[in-house]
């Protein structure tokens, strides 16, 4: 039996509004020289995964447009969570034929891969970043945000996280005369969802 801290579990921004998905380069590692893809521009954004599905960096490009840093440590927390769900399915795709004997046999193969977070917390206002209302600003702003949800119980030792880009399809808060605040948001993931480790 094994256990996931609540609060590994994390809503990410990059610096700025970033109302487009970001732009998805695969390569084996991430790479700084020449290795910004093409169609961006100086300070754009991008992720780097390699062609298994792992994740391995955020990239930003630098100047001249064709070098890129590592910006994974410019993600911004915009909400952390009190609990925390990761949905991931498969759509089955089911098709009977004739097995020649006069009977019939079904075969099932996967069709498209979908993915969702849905998280809750407490509402602090005191804050001006990493409470729900920085949701609820991206959400109204329409901002494509990052998700992490991590593994990580014991400082590094199992650390296995899984990330990725995410719409906020609902934000939702409530509070009543003496009771804590909370609120509630569920996120659709856009794209592939990343393992990193």
């Amino acid at each position: 039996m094994s256990t996931v801290s609540s609060n590994a579990m994390g809503i990410y921004a990059l610096n700025g509004n970033v109302t487009s998905p970001l732009i998805v380069k695969v390569e084996s590692t991430f790479t700084t020289t020449g290795g910004a893809p093409a169609g961006l521009v100086e300070d754009d954004y991008y992720l780097s995964v390699d062609s298994d599905g792992n994740f391995n960096a955020i990239g930003k490009v630098a100047s001249g447009d064709t070098n890129s840093t590592d910006a994974t440590d410019e993600l911004t927390l915009l909400s952390a969570t009190t609990s925390s769900t990761l949905d991931a399915s498969s759509t089955i795709n089911e098709v009977a034929a004739r097995n020649g004997s006069g009977g019939s046999t079904n075969y099932i193969a996967s069709g498209a891969f979908s993915w969702n977070f849905s998280v809750d917390g407490l509402l602090d206002l005191t804050t001006g970043s990493g409470s729900a209302t920085t949701l609820i600003d991206a959400a109204r702003n329409q901002q494509y945000v990052i998700a992490k949800f991590t593994t990580d119980t014991a400082e590094g030792a199992n650390e296995a996280f899984y990330v990725g880009q995410v719409l906020l399809e609902s934000v939702s808060a409530t509070g009543g005369v003496d009771d804590l605040a909370t609120y509630s948001a569920t996120l659709k993931g856009y794209g592939d969802l990343y393992k990193g480790e």
